[in-house]
């Protein structure tokens, strides 16, 4: 029996009496309903660590699978109390069934404070938490001044334990008092709110409803710079401290996106004495191109930063900090009929746009057409190109290479003097396409539609066991990172599509002078499977280092380096590796679609070892190793590995050859002059 399960907590919730119901209720369902039966520990922040989030009760994952480095809750350090205390992962319930029962038997325990760990006393911080979890939470709001930091928690929050972190590390960073508002119900973030106070001087937890800011504020001194997280909001810490510095200058807000990724309001705008949200339905490159800050009528959305009695006429909307968040009419609630109309003629000119109507959501645009002058002193129409993503918006976009492979696309296509946006997938069909010129549909996994207004292109670069004939009518061209697959399918279906093989951004990858250390890399996914070229690789005892979100389950812990890199440090981890791991999904492999990893890893002086795919061996001349069968992987992983490679000077020249013809500014080239000719 694990003994983990505080009773007097369960009880505060409602729960049942016993320890045996309250395990029953949990596993049955009770994990999905916001139910705890530890306050050490956070289900919701652990289950998105672990393979297949909100499957089955993260407690019960916790307690069967690999714990280490799994972190359980934002106030409590289970990895450093493993450090200190090396036998409780052997105990009953690992760390946390140890480290509750320690707090108990002791007294006190140790709690995240703002300069570390600090040990409170375990009666009070308890108290706390089960008076937290049974909503008996103070709704005075006590007089305050400075700078006062509030993270405002709804009780439906997807995930209370990202809000609650950032507003720590800003609180922090800001010498600011921290004030955690949590709506009646939420047991998770209460619960943590609760224990964070405990041992954080300056952290006050308060009941949260629409009037809390009013009652903040009407307690605060004249002067005290009021920093607001609005309820279901995801901002990084980094722009409340932005927001909190501005603050100085009247009232700002951050640039607010929808959840879909494009822009949900700059700011609420007047015309004809009715407001709108400016720049709505637009994408952020839009923003951004405007300057790094917009002065509209009023600032809009739940997170914002004002000072106490500031009354300034200019509201601010930096462009430099996004806040992503539900979509809300509310700000266009406000009265404005006494309001001089928005200026923004003058805005669509800084975008090269002209104003040519008005509607129920605000105006309407069209760009005006201008030329280029290119490197080579030619010129060319700069028109605007709309990058179309299978991969989701904010955070959990950057774990997909389809996000990255754009992002490398729409800086080279920038370079040959052309105007470039990104739509991640629910934004595909924001509701201001008619602006763009030119789509380009980067089709992986989700299907996507040409666009009638526009000229159209297909690029497939993935998932081609997806693909049929009628996923390509109506594209004016269409390409595919496969020469075998392209030219079958332009057999098979009557019309020409175009080999376009997937490339590398030369401007990051290429050789840093990286020593080459001892230690195998593999960076990706684990897709949901046990991938054999990872797996396998560990099994065998060789050195791997892993870089993934969701491999517990399938290798140790101690293989895991990190759940992700950072874009930025890619290179040298590739040209140090002794070798970087790398394998296809079956269908790209059965039909010619080379990974765009290889061409990051060759790029950067790197090496790999990689299942066969045809056409490699032309490509890359010996810098990819390729194996047929599990068993010859780990024959080559496991000999002298330097004979399988060309020498050093030879994977110098064949890195320069992959960056001269396989670039984002070659494939950029080449979908510049397809476009050109289409429109002629």
């Amino acid at each position: 029996m694990a003994d983990v399960v505080d009773i007097e907590y369960v009880r505060a919730q409602g729960g049942p009496r016993s320890t045996r119901a309250a395990i029953r209720r949990y596993t049955r369902g009770g994990f999905r309903s916001d139910f705890a039966v530890n306050p050490l520990f956070m289900e919701r922040f652990v289950s998105a660590q672990l393979p297949e989030p909100g499957r089955v009760p993260a407690l019960y994952a916790y307690l069967v699978s690999d714990a280490s480095n799994i972190i359980v809750s934002v106030a409590w350090d289970a990895e450093a109390y493993d450090r200190r205390t090396p036998a409780a992962r052997g105990d009953a319930g690992r760390s946390l069934g140890h480290a509750w029962r320690a707090a108990r038997a002791t007294g006190s325990i140790a709690l995240r404070g703002a300069g570390g760990e600090i040990a409170v006393p375990w009666s009070s911080a308890h108290r706390g938490a089960t008076d937290a979890a049974a909503g008996r939470i103070a709704g005075h709001v006590p007089p305050l001044s400075g700078v006062v930091v509030v993270v405002r928690l709804a009780r439906d929050e997807g995930l209370p334990s990202r809000p609650l972190e950032e507003g720590v590390a800003a609180a922090d960073s800001l010498s600011a008092t921290l004030v955690l508002s949590v709506e009646s119900g939420a047991v998770e973030a209460a619960t943590a709110a609760a224990l964070l106070s405990a041992a954080r001087p300056g952290t006050i937890v308060i009941s949260d409803d629409e009037s809390v800011l009013d009652r903040l504020i009407e307690g605060a001194s004249s002067g005290t710079t009021v920093v607001v997280r609005g309820p279901h909001s995801e901002i990084s810490a980094a722009s409340l401290v932005e927001l909190a510095t501005e603050s100085a200058r009247g009232p700002v807000a951050p640039l607010w996106l929808g959840w879909d990724g494009a822009i949900a309001s700059a700011g609420v705008g007047v015309h004809d004495g009715r407001p709108f949200h400016l720049l709505a339905g637009l994408p952020v490159e839009d923003a951004l191109a405007l300057g790094p800050a917009l002065s509209p009528w009023h600032i809009a959305g739940g997170t914002f930063a004002r000072r106490v009695g500031d009354d300034a006429a200019v509201h601010r909307t930096l462009t430099t900090s996004v806040v992503r968040a539900p979509s809300s009419r509310e700000d266009l609630r406000r009265d404005a009929s006494a309001a001089s109309d928005s200026d923004l003629g003058s805005l669509a000119e800084q975008r090269g746009w002209r104003v040519v109507g008005w509607g129920e959501s605000g105006p309407s645009f069209v760009r005006r057409p201008t030329m280029a002058t290119l490197n080579d002193g030619s010129r060319v129409p700069s028109l605007r190109w709309a990058l179309k993503i299978a991969a989701p918006p904010g955070p959990p976009g950057e774990a997909w290479g389809d996000t990255h492979f754009a992002r490398g696309l729409a800086e080279a296509l920038r370079r040959q003097g052309q105007e470039v946006v990104i739509d991640a997938y629910a934004a595909r069909n924001r509701a201001t396409t008619s602006l763009d010129d030119v789509v380009v549909a980067l089709r992986g996994p989700e299907p996507l539609h040409p666009q009638p207004d526009a000229t159209s292109l297909l690029w497939i670069i993935s998932h081609p066991d997806e693909i049929g004939e009628r996923d390509v009518d109506g594209f004016d061209a269409v390409f595919a990172a496969s020469q075998t697959w392209a030219a079958e399918r332009s057999a098979a279906w009557g019309r020409p599509i175009s080999p376009l093989l997937q490339c590398t951004d030369t401007r990051r990858f290429h050789p840093r002078g990286t020593a080459r250390g001892g230690r195998f890399v593999f960076v990706g996914t684990a897709r949901g499977i046990a991938r054999p070229s990872v797996v396998e690789p560990v099994r065998a005892g060789l050195p791997v280092d892993v870089y993934g979100p969701d491999w517990r389950g399938y290798i140790p812990s101690a293989a895991i380096r990190a759940t992700g890199v950072p874009n930025a440090d890619l290179p040298p981890l590739y040209e140090g590796a002794r070798a970087v791991l790398n394998d296809h999904w079956p269908a790209m492999q059965r039909h010619g679609f080379i990974s765009n990893r290889l061409f990051d890893v060759v790029a950067a002086g790197g090496r790999a070892v990689s299942d066969d795919v045809n056409g490699i061996a032309e490509l890359f001349n010996g810098a990819v190793v390729t194996y047929r069968s599990v068993p010859e992987m780990l024959d080559i992983l496991g000999s002298r590995l330097d004979d399988s490679f060309p020498a050093d000077e030879q994977l110098v020249q064949i890195s320069e050859a992959v960056r001269r013809d396989h670039s984002f500014d070659a494939r950029a080239r080449t979908l510049l002059q397809t476009v050109l000719q289409q429109r002629q």
